[in-house]
């Protein structure tokens, strides 16, 4: 065989094979993602602090409101952060918001909770400007908010057959159990 028709062979086969991976990566990246890997990386993005025990607002705020963005951006994009806020891990496929859920109920579940978790962080930055007598209902309307988020989606990951999470204000924390020194 002449030198450049072996070189044109060679050359077709190589750019078949560049096509053929281009198309795999496309249909992959096009592939939805399922709705269990998602509430799957939602269970990892809740498991941190801000979701276990009672609200504390006299402790630092900013670090929870960094949690709750943190988590909520998870919700939005489908990609998990630590809490440096940089992304550890991400979901297979294309995930485009809550509405790429398929399933309708888990789908409300989702965007109530965003709802819920805007309302966590917009509650949260008020306590610094609301008089003292209103603190405590501030403080009640997060732990409530945060309730109803773990509740609501406990049923999303029980259906998964994921661990469920202690519901936040039923946590008793080391600090209420530990007894005073004697």
């Amino acid at each position: 065989m002449d030198e450049w028709k072996l070189t044109a062979v060679k050359s077709l086969i190589g750019l078949t094979g560049a096509g053929v991976g281009a198309l795999v990566n496309h249909v992959w990246q096009r592939r939805n993602t399922s709705d269990r890997e998602l509430f799957l990386l939602l269970r990892q993005a809740f498991d941190r602090p801000a979701f276990r025990g009672p609200y504390m607002y006299q402790s630092d705020h900013s670090a929870f409101q960094e949690a709750v963005t943190i988590v909520l951006k998870t919700v939005e994009t489908g990609k998990y952060f630590d809490r440096d806020g940089k992304e550890v891990g991400e979901l297979d496929g294309r995930y485009r918001g809550p509405f790429s859920i398929r399933n309708h109920s888990r789908r409300k579940v989702l965007e109530d909770v965003r709802d819920r978790l805007q309302r966590i962080l917009h509650f949260s930055k008020q306590i610094a400007k609301v008089p003292k007598e209103n603190v405590a209902e501030i403080v009640k309307r997060i732990d409530d908010d945060r309730d109803v988020v773990v509740r609501s989606l406990n049923g999303v990951w029980k259906s998964f057959g994921f661990v469920e999470m202690r519901i936040p204000t039923e946590v008793i924390l080391y600090e209420e159990v530990r007894e005073p020194p004697a």
